[in-house]
């Protein structure tokens, strides 16, 4: 279940003492996730939103301490509505899709569906063709747990979030794959 892959992430993140666990932002109801979106949306989506609504900000703070994995951080829903008229062009996304990751150069994880099928996430990499990485956002948590438990995420000795990207690589084969 999805909330469940969330609940493991957060607990590793915590466990590692990584900054983001203690500004995560409580979550909304689906009815202000589609207030936010201007339209409803799938349980994924209402479901992520339902868990955290974004990072807190303080003063001094730098990327790494709000990112969730190396980077990207959760977006709230208000931040997530409104970066999409920046990507209405990319036919990967299509008119149905919610950011839920952000980094700060414009790339996004986000949740693209159309009907009332489960949401696929969508990598998008700013210079980069867009492309569908997980075919739904409970496989997307996994990836990440996977890569902490795998060591491909880890902190480095400087406290920042680092990535081996051999192993993360090989991790999202086997997921991809899966």
């Amino acid at each position: 279940m999805l909330i469940d892959r969330i609940d493991e992430l957060v607990t590793i993140v915590r466990e590692l003492g990584r900054p983001v666990a203690s500004l995560l932002v409580p979550g909304i109801s689906r009815r202000e996730v589609e207030r936010a979106y201007g339209a409803p949306v799938p349980e994924d989506v209402a479901t992520w939103f339902g868990w955290c609504n974004g990072v807190r900000s303080e003063p001094g703070q730098i990327q790494d301490t709000v990112n969730l994995v190396p980077g990207y951080r959760p977006l709230s829903a208000a931040e997530a509505a409104a970066l999409r008229p920046a990507y209405e062009d990319d036919p990967v996304l299509g008119t149905r899709w919610m950011p839920l990751l952000g980094g700060p150069s414009g790339d996004l994880y986000a949740a693209v569906w159309s009907g009332n099928e489960r949401p696929g996430i969508a990598g998008v990499l700013i210079g980069e063709p867009t492309e569908i990485e997980f075919a739904d956002t409970e496989r997307l948590v996994d990836f990440f747990v996977r890569c902490y438990r795998q060591g491909a995420f880890t902190v480095g000795s400087d406290g920042l979030l680092t990535m081996d990207t051999d192993r993360y690589d090989a991790i999202y084969a086997d997921i991809a794959g899966g």
